[in-house]
């Protein structure tokens, strides 16, 4: 039941994320408001592993202070989440725990979990 419930989610935040690119920003970082670097979830699923909820594949997109996209990442990052106890974000082999009460923004893993976990649900 878990498992179908985060099918739901993952649906509904991925189709309520959307932009025009067909990317769900999750996390931007600004350098001197000249430069801004957005990470995006460009694929996700529930997880293969049965310890993590999802695994998703991230985006990097570098952008002027204009909003003009100066560099795309061809790269297929992926990641696996967990959203409950202990929440982590697997990159990789590596396991990063995530700090729930951390502010948005703060970290990029944070806010991927955030994405994620945090999904609405209607």
């Amino acid at each position: 039941m878990r498992r179908v419930l985060l099918t739901l989610i993952l649906c509904a935040q991925s189709a309520s994320m959307s932009v025009a690119a067909g990317l769900a920003v999750f996390h931007t970082a600004s350098f001197g408001g000249s430069r801004s670097v957005s990470l995006s979830l460009a694929e996700g699923a529930v997880s293969r592993d049965p310890t993590f909820d999802f695994d998703v594949v991230i985006t990097l997109s570098e952008f002027d202070g204009g909003g003009a996209v100066l560099y795309r990442d061809g790269g297929r990052h992926k990641a696996s989440v967990r959203c409950v106890s202990p929440a982590t974000v697997r990159i990789n082999s590596t396991d990063y725990p995530i700090d729930v009460s951390a502010r948005p923004g703060t970290d990029w893993k944070h806010d991927l979990w955030s994405a994620l976990c945090n999904a609405p649900v209607s």
